[in-house]
């Protein structure tokens, strides 16, 4: 089956519905796609329908807000078809899935808001059940009231911990500590001030309520080891360097069934790969970017990124990013004129540029520094889907291999269910230390469709449907 449409949006977080709804306003009817089972994204991540949850304080507050948003959206006539997965995307054409059912649709104009996917960084015990992703413990949390373990530890940088930790305390977790990497004073905070007051009040908050709780936020301390037999029993931390190397003599040992590891996040590209966008390396959005102008637009004509898909900054810069991506790709279909285009977009482009500056601070002291990865044990899995090792990755490299494509050559990483995406950024690492490349000289894995697991039965569908 093709169908068609003059706005495709590939996600419903908050970019993606933001778009929709200016697009919306000035007369453009997008086809807004979404994989989850609800939109939201994971910031307003809403329980599953038929669920009655009473969710946590913090989780209550975040899905008012995702509410207000989609009731915004469904005033200006919004519809979004979620369970879908977009699977391949080409110029002019993205192929799709929902259950057996598989479709093109073909657009005249495109807004990928695909978000974004945790950051994982190995070390020993990393792979022990217990061990979680502080999104993954908060998507429990949010979507089924789940909470991971009752003796939690948080470890790594920027502002996700705070909240996961207030979260989990809420929904009766025992909290030991937050670790913080980053140890930024009070000058380094200043600039972050303007253009940014809501997240301001949201932090006090957070870290007030933290310190009420007696729940320490310890500043310049990482994991290093997470150790147990058939799960996490304990963990070993230390205090780290300003280059985040663990000092030798500083180590501690907690005793946690539960582990939350947030350490930043990385941009879900793939479409924008697939479909041909130039791309760039910004470490400080995440790593490899589409290139866009101010308004959005990719290398590819007609083709507009917005939210953290687009380099990591967080729900506020999402919101006006998408709402100037939803604009002018209404521009671009004719619908409305350069003049009431720059009339429209004024408002956000001014706070993009105020956020812009203030997240440059948060971007600078978050960075991911070279103490993160040589804490990499021989031993430590790299890979996880194709259990390869560090050790077995340094070999290759030490024989010759200097792009991802030939350690997926010899080795099979990048080769399974995730498609790279826990592997590859340690990777472009390693082998940038090994053979002293930088890292932007690290080419990313080449995406290859579906990227995104769907049945079979779809592919056969869709591929009997182009010969009839």
């Amino acid at each position: 089956m093709i169908a068609r449409a003059d706005l495709a949006i590939v996600g419903a977080g908050p970019a993606g519905l933001a778009a929709a709804i200016a697009a919306r306003q000035v007369g453009v009817a997008a086809v807004v796609l979404d994989d989850n089972e609800q939109p939201g994204g994971q910031i307003y991540r809403q329980p599953p329908r038929g669920f009655s949850i009473d969710p946590a304080t913090g989780i209550r507050d975040d899905q008012a807000r995702g509410r207000r948003l989609l009731d915004d959206a469904a005033r200006a006539g919004v519809s979004v078809r979620n369970g879908v997965a977009v699977w391949n995307a080409k110029p002019g054409a993205l192929y799709c899935c929902q259950g057996d059912e598989a479709w093109t649709l073909q657009y005249e104009t495109l807004i990928l808001a695909t978000g974004a996917y945790e950051r994982p960084l190995p070390f020993p015990g990393w792979t022990l059940p217990g061990v979680f992703t502080s999104g993954g413990v908060q998507s429990l949390l949010k979507a089924q009231r789940i909470v991971a373990g009752k003796r939690v530890l948080l470890a790594g940088t920027g502002p996700l911990n705070l909240v996961v930790a207030n979260q989990l305390a809420d929904a009766g977790a025992q909290v030991l500590a937050v670790l913080e990497l980053a140890r930024p004073s009070v000058f380094d905070l200043l600039p972050m001030l303007a253009g940014r007051w809501e997240l301001l009040a949201q932090g006090i908050g957070y870290v007030g309520r933290l310190a009420g709780r007696r729940i320490p936020i310890m500043r310049g301390w990482t994991i290093i080891e997470a150790r147990g037999k058939e799960e996490v029993q304990s963990a070993v931390i230390a205090q780290v360097d300003d280059e985040w190397r663990p000092i030798p003599g500083s180590e501690r040992v907690l005793e946690v069934d539960t582990v939350c590891l947030g350490f930043g996040l990385l941009p879900s590209t793939e479409l924008s790969q697939l479909i041909g966008s130039e791309h760039r390396y910004a470490p400080e959005l995440g790593g490899w970017i589409p290139v866009c102008d101010e308004y959005c637009e990719t290398s590819m004509p007609g083709v507009f990124v917005a939210g953290d898909g687009a380099g990591i900054a967080g729900s506020l810069v999402a919101l006006e990013e998408g709402r100037v991506a939803g604009l002018r790709a209404a521009m671009r279909l004719g619908r409305i004129d350069p003049k009431e285009f720059s009339a429209q977009a004024a408002r956000s482009l001014a706070r993009l540029r105020r956020l812009g500056r203030s997240r440059a601070v948060l971007d600078r002291i978050s960075r991911p520094r070279p103490g993160l990865f040589e804490r990499i044990t021989p031993e430590t899995v790299i890979c996880r889907c194709e259990e390869v090792t560090a050790s077995e990755v340094r070999k290759e490299i030490e024989d010759g291999a200097t792009s991802l494509v030939e350690l997926k050559a010899r080795l099979r990483v990048g080769m399974g269910l995730c498609q790279g995406r826990i592997c590859s950024s340690t990777l472009i690492e390693l082998l940038a230390q090994g053979t002293g490349q930088r890292p932007e000289d690290v080419r990313p894995f080449s995406q290859r469709p579906p990227v995104k697991p769907i049945p079979v039965s779809a592919l056969l569908a869709l591929e009997e449907a182009c010969h009839d």
